[in-house]
């Protein structure tokens, strides 16, 4: 600017050394209007980008000062704000005055006024020295705006799968040491069969176990049944992803709870999917009616039922019209809303797997273009991977997600279009995280977790990074 400005004065001087009579009486006549008119111009352009800038340091600075707004006082955040605005030197020549700073606490909100004074250049020939500017914003937390949570619970058979390595040991040994109802129980050894059997197909589990010194047998036509039974009898009980997965909900539910000690703002929903969508809580305050449904089996939650299989292309349409168009939190008619979705991922049912080579390319990723109509709806989406542990010993499993991604047929199938720096040579059970993580709204809102105590905390932690950020209301 300064530049431009040197070489405006320099034209300026050559006019007024012209000696010729016409030339000298007309620039006498226009040279003040002119210098004025192209050098306000000048300084005029020179705050406009003064007072950009002090608005974008003003944003951030509240940004950074609101997630404070629960452990700082008015005071410690007035400093905060202060030390941010002092510390960009672009502004460091020009005086500024932090006003209308107002730090509230209950509605979690902090807002604050910049005002400057800009000296001039050119504009001082009409004895303007200084031009006035001024910045304005609201940061406001969403843990304090109007807002609905959809938990989305995967309910595939597959989420009856142990919850860890160490659970899938004694799951196999249990179901490994347990007769079927066919004869040749070696036929049906589980051990060379966790994939594709994991589902109920009228067979019935027979469980010998000691009491008072004498052996009994149990008899159970379900694997539900018979974990829970075997967790009475063991010192060593078996988690299933779908247990761990209602814990993570629970944690959740806990938060909201907690967020809403003072106000109502937030609702919640339970709703579960396999073949479709299904609601097992609609949206509630009720944090009790919701912790109920994660413990009663009624409720279609727990690991009593599941689902055969796992159409997500039908799931996500269904919750997409579910959810509808989020609003911006100002009121209970225009809330904010977040999708927060526990799964593994995986599209399948059990026919694709046990009839030929052609339906078996079916199992393969989520084709994350699903996610897409909710986000342009303004829905925030958080997802937690509960991670397939790899079945390398299990003939379903290698002739499915054990496969690539390239024998697939990801897209003629599901019209999915893999990530161009991923290899198609990748298994479809690694991909499976690059879906999930581009169905998410930001890779912030995506955890992967291997083992129950990551899927117990995943839900929270994602929920938590969400309440976390925050948004401009001015």
């Amino acid at each position: 600017m300064r530049r431009w400005s040197n070489r405006f004065i320099n034209i300026i001087e050559r006019f007024r050394r012209l000696t010729d009579g016409n030339i000298g009486l007309t620039f006498a006549l226009i040279i003040t209007p002119v210098i004025i008119a192209v050098g306000a111009g000048i300084d005029l352009a020179r705050t406009y980008n003064i007072q950009t800038k002090m608005q974008a340091d003003l944003d951030a600075a509240l940004i950074a000062a609101v997630k404070s707004v629960d452990t700082l006082t008015t005071q410690q955040l007035q400093q905060k704000i202060s030390d941010w605005i002092a510390a960009d030197g672009n502004l460091a020549s020009t005086t500024i005055t932090i006003n209308n700073l107002v730090v509230d606490t209950t509605n979690h909100q902090v807002s604050a006024t910049l005002q400057a004074t800009v000296p001039t250049i050119f504009m001082r020939l009409a004895n303007v020295r200084s031009v006035p500017v001024a910045a304005k914003s609201v940061a406001k937390g969403p843990s304090s705006s109007y807002l609905q949570v959809y938990i989305v619970l995967d309910k595939s058979a597959s989420m009856l799968l142990p919850a860890s390595q160490a659970d899938r040991t004694n799951f196999l040994n249990l179901l490994y040491n347990t007769s079927y109802s066919d004869p040749a129980r070696y036929y049906r050894n589980y051990l060379q069969c966790e994939f594709a059997c994991h589902d109920f197909d009228n067979t019935y589990f027979k469980y010998a176990y000691k009491k008072n010194g004498k052996t009994y047998t149990a008899k159970f036509d379900n694997i539900y049944d018979l974990v829970k039974f075997y967790n009475t009898t063991t010192s060593t009980p078996i988690t299933l992803r779908t247990d761990v997965s209602l814990t993570a909900a629970g944690q959740v539910i806990d938060m909201i709870a907690n967020s809403n000690a003072k106000t109502q703002h937030i609702t919640a929903g339970l709703y579960y999917f396999g073949q479709d969508l299904y609601t097992a809580v609609p949206q509630t305050s009720s944090t009790t009616t919701l912790k109920k449904a994660l413990t009663d089996d009624a409720y279609g939650l727990t690991s009593a039922t599941s689902q055969p299989v796992t159409y997500f292309n039908n799931t996500l349409s269904t919750l997409t019209k579910l959810v509808g168009t989020a609003g911006d939190g100002s009121s209970t008619s225009k809330p904010l809303k977040l999708v927060l979705i526990l799964t593994d991922g995986a599209q399948s049912t059990r026919p694709w797997v046990l009839t030929n080579d052609t339906t078996r390319t079916y199992v393969a990723p989520m084709n994350p273009a699903w996610c897409s109509p909710m986000k342009a709806s303004g829905v925030t989406i958080g997802v937690l991977d509960t991670e397939y542990l790899a079945i390398p010993y299990d003939w379903g499993y290698n002739d499915t997600l054990g496969m690539s991604m390239n024998s697939a047929n990801w897209y003629y199938n599901w019209g999915g279009v893999m990530r161009s720096n991923v290899s198609g040579n990748i298994a479809r059970r690694d991909y499976l995280q690059y879906a999930l993580t581009d169905c998410a709204t930001s890779s912030q809102l995506f955890i992967s977790a291997s083992d129950k105590t990551d899927i117990a905390n995943g839900l929270s932690t994602i929920f938590n990074s969400y309440l976390s950020s925050v948004r401009l209301t001015q």
